[in-house]
């Protein structure tokens, strides 16, 4: 018997790898980051929120040990003010990707995992799957992937977790999870999330408002185009 940190998202993979570790009889410790837009606004859409925590209660009764996360939010993320250098004083600003990595994920899902303490385990699984060649270079003897191991596709990863009946509803909607104000996050995400959370839009526009004022630069939206048009008050989202 293994012990294993599963970095679970929900997803169909990072799921699959999870119920597998289970049935083999390993000891699984199932962490989750939830990304949040602010304290009681989830970053994800609220199928895939309330999903996460469903789920996370059937894989406790499985055996699973299970550990959920968020870390700073997007809004105070987008808003803390900066404390050296050439823009002391200034708000942050939308997140842009530094060296592949998108800043706030850096403050927020990397920095509050570092925190998390799970005790011992043998290594992280980190759900990939055997046909996804251009992630396999990601694992190592402490990093590996029992879906490779057992040579479980994607396709494959989709029916176990559907047999099981734990596949995520989002993937109804979508093809992948993530935040909802990503710049690489795709239309329909961002309509249902604005759908899903209508308080959302005022304090979305008093972001804009505020970076046009102070830091109009950090705006990682196409074309300099924003998630709402304050001007006709109308949703205006970039393909």
């Amino acid at each position: 018997m293994d012990i294993v940190k599963v970095n679970w998202s929900g997803g169909k993979d990072s799921t699959c790898a999870a119920l597998l570790h289970l049935e083999r009889g390993d000891k699984v410790k199932a962490c989750c980051y939830v990304p949040m837009f602010t304290k009681n606004i989830p970053l994800i859409t609220k199928n895939h929120y309330e999903f996460i925590m469903s789920a996370s209660d059937r894989l406790r009764q499985m055996g699973a040990e299970v550990h959920i996360v968020s870390g700073m939010t997007y809004f105070d993320f987008v808003t803390h003010r900066i404390t050296k250098g050439k823009n002391k004083g200034k708000i942050f600003g939308f997140p842009t990707t530094v060296t592949g990595m998108c800043e706030f994920k850096n403050y927020s899902k990397v920095a509050s995992l570092k925190k998390l303490d799970v005790g011992y385990y043998d290594y992280e699984d980190i759900g990939i799957a055997c046909d996804e060649v251009k992630r396999l270079g990601q694992l190592s003897e402490s990093l590996r992937s029992i879906l490779v191991e057992e040579r479980f596709t994607e396709q494959m990863a989709t029916r176990k977790c559907f047999d099981a009946q734990m596949l995520s509803p989002h993937y109804e909607d979508d093809n992948r999870d993530g935040c909802a104000l990503c710049y690489n996050a795709p239309r329909k995400r961002r309509e249902k999330w604005f759908f899903d959370y209508p308080e959302a839009r005022m304090l979305v526009i008093q972001l804009q408002d505020l970076i046009r004022k102070e830091r109009p630069e950090r705006t990682p939206l196409r074309n300099r185009q924003y998630f709402i048009d304050t001007d006709q008050l109308q949703l205006s989202f970039f393909d």
